[in-house]
């Protein structure tokens, strides 16, 4: 009986230390495991503290660095300080109005309107010359067919043709005068130039629109509303010519009305006497080639005459 209980115990004690080997092995991979672990640390540790190192070092030479920056700065403002002139109030003055107005303007003006109703005058009153002239035709008969065949003078027919309207023309821009001296009282500072130019300029629109009523007919009526059209942009009146793009620019110096628009602004605000006699015979040569074309026109239908022609209106 007491072998048995011997051999039991015998048994347990070598189950016990079987189970400390394997608890033993256990441990000793652990610390297997961990001494790796210790050493993947140390080297971490050991490069960390050579980029610690480095880093520490730049540092040091930035600190240096940023010695000299600040003396450099520090030298600099005493320089600058040292430099700023030492200046009066009108000298501060001076500098304070040249930075906000940079660009002086020397402005020469020939003369001045003095109201903006009178600066846009002369264009308005050459227009209303144009427009009367051109309304005037669509009432009246350019030429008068019964004197065609009658074969009359073809310069007395021209001539009669353009007398009529022209003289109506006189009669419109001497109350258009009226108006702007006595009830808008306008200063002109040349009152007979100023009619004078007017009136011509009324004349030479009615030779005008006379001739393309003449070679055209009602498409000649056409033509002068278009012809007006054309005017009101390049004449400058309502704003400078100058303004205006090239082709344009290039009828500024063609049409008549710029040159009549011109001419009433020179008189009316006296300005330059030479070049209102420039723009005078300019409109004298616009109106005697108008009354050539048209007098050629005339001599065409005394020439070339319609059933119509050889039994006129009695009123025509």
């Amino acid at each position: 009986g007491q072998t048995a209980a011997g051999a039991s115990s015998l048994a347990a004690g070598a189950g016990q230390t079987a189970d400390g080997a394997a608890t033993l092995s256990t441990g000793a991979a652990s610390a297997a495991d961990g001494a790796a672990s210790l050493s993947t640390g140390a080297e971490s540790a050991r490069s960390g503290a050579e980029t610690l190192a480095t880093g520490a070092s730049s540092l040091s030479d930035g600190l240096v660095g940023l010695k000299d920056g600040a003396g450099e700065l520090r030298d600099g403002l005493t320089d600058g300080v040292g430099s700023i002139p030492d200046t009066d109030a009108q000298t501060r003055d001076l500098q304070g109005s040249t930075i906000a107005d940079p660009v002086n303007l020397q402005k020469a003006a020939v003369t001045s309107a003095g109201t903006y109703g009178a600066g846009l005058a002369p264009f308005f009153a050459s227009l209303a010359g144009w427009i009367g002239i051109y309304a005037l035709f669509l009432i009246v008969k350019p030429v008068s067919r019964r004197a065609i065949t009658a074969l009359h003078s073809p310069v007395k027919i021209t001539l009669a043709g353009w007398l009529t309207p022209g003289i109506l023309g006189l009669l419109q821009m001497a109350a258009l005068f009226g108006i702007l001296t006595g009830v808008l009282h306008f200063e002109v500072h040349n009152p007979v130039g100023t009619y004078g130019m007017m009136g011509l300029a009324a004349l030479t629109f009615a030779a005008i629109i006379l001739a393309l009523n003449v070679w055209l007919g009602s498409v000649g009526q056409f033509v002068g509303l278009v012809l007006m059209v054309l005017q009101l942009v390049t004449a400058g009146g309502t704003f400078p010519w100058q303004t205006l793009p090239a082709p344009l620019a290039f009828l500024h110096h063609v049409v008549p009305m710029s040159y009549a628009v011109d001419g009433i602004r020179q008189l009316m605000y006296g300005g330059n006497p030479a070049t209102a006699l420039n723009d005078a015979g300019v409109l004298l040569l616009w109106l005697t080639g108008a009354l050539v074309i048209a007098a050629i026109g005339v001599v065409r239908m005394t020439h070339f005459r319609t059933l119509r022609d050889l039994k006129p209106s009695l009123i025509g």
